[in-house]
């Protein structure tokens, strides 16, 4: 629907998060009275959120819902959010700290991260969060569960000692953009006091995103890889997640934001997404984009088998 405007919002055109503040809509494609329309970025995991919403919403309330999932990315999404394009779309607590508000300090507390993105959302641009699902898609270091089991790893921490011990003939896994930003792999480094000499004997094998990472873990080529928690192939492969004990790393709970008026005016809006979120958990939100990825089942099925398993509708 509407596809000269899902044209534009996907466009490399589209203007930019900072430039928009304050400006009006340029289409009226949101939600208002008896409607919303839910959006989401394009890709499986989102994909899959938004279509619960819509689904959740269509079963359980009587407003008209409309689709526009599939945007693009972050900055299409929260333009079109902003920008009275669409109501709605699930987000990420640190996305919407760090990219979104463009706030640089790290809070690993997850409540703390929701209060506050929340909060500054709200003052800033009049959107606010919903409750957030069970799932948490921080960024960690994933491992190989028998070489970790085999050398007591349950940390990042005893990661960093096992290196700092001398133990430096294996691979390291790491997508090429996070091996090569400064607040990307140097940073972990750094804050988990890894020896840098150390670690220079690690062999370090950089690869793009799209799963190849877990894939070579899988395939005993490497010990473990940088990555985060909600992606499908860490159920598939059955890869040990390290904790983050130290707190490198914010917190990116998954969480619908929402226009406040959108609640306002429809509060069965909040009402249903308030139940359908606490149904999704790191390990189910794996699973399903899963099924998307491995088995090549369509979005708005798996989102339907999902909330009718839970009895959401």
């Amino acid at each position: 629907m509407h596809n000269s405007r899902r044209a534009f919002l996907q466009s490399a055109g589209a203007i930019g998060i900072a430039s928009m503040a304050g400006c009006s809509s340029i289409v009226d494609g949101g939600g208002s009275g008896d409607s919303i329309t839910i959006g989401s970025k394009q890709f499986a995991e989102q994909e899959i959120l938004g279509h619960m919403a819509i689904a959740a919403l269509r079963e359980n309330t009587d407003l008209t819902v409309n689709d526009e999932t599939g945007l693009g990315g972050t900055s299409q999404c929260f333009n079109a959010l902003k920008n009275d394009e669409i109501d709605c779309y699930w987000t990420y607590t640190g996305t919407l700290w760090h990219q979104i508000l463009g706030k640089s300090n790290v809070i690993p507390d997850g409540e703390k991260i929701y209060t506050e993105s929340k909060s500054a959302a709200e003052d800033e641009w009049g959107l606010t969060l919903t409750e957030p699902t069970g799932a948490d898609a921080s960024w960690t270091i994933v491992a190989r569960p028998d070489w970790a089991e085999e050398h007591g790893i349950e940390t990042i921490s005893d990661f960093a000692s096992y290196v700092n011990d001398g133990n430096t003939d294996m691979t390291f896994v790491s997508y090429t953009e996070y091996a090569e930003r400064e607040d990307g792999l140097p940073a972990l480094i750094d804050d988990y006091g890894i020896d840098q000499s150390a670690w220079d004997q690690v062999k370090l094998r950089k690869v793009g995103y799209g799963g190849l990472n877990y894939q070579i873990l899988n395939d005993g080529q490497a010990v473990a890889t940088s990555g985060w928690q909600t992606q499908p192939q860490i159920y598939k492969y059955d890869l040990r997640i390290l904790d983050d004990d130290k707190g490198h790393f914010s917190k990116y709970w998954i969480v619908p934001m929402i226009q406040q008026t959108a609640v306002e005016e429809n509060p069965v809006v909040k009402e249903t997404l308030d139940e359908v979120a606490p149904s999704v958990t790191t390990e189910k939100m794996q699973q399903m984009a899963l099924e998307a990825s491995e088995e090549d089942k369509d979005p708005a099925s798996i989102a339907r088998d999902h909330l009718s398993s839970e009895g959401l509708i």
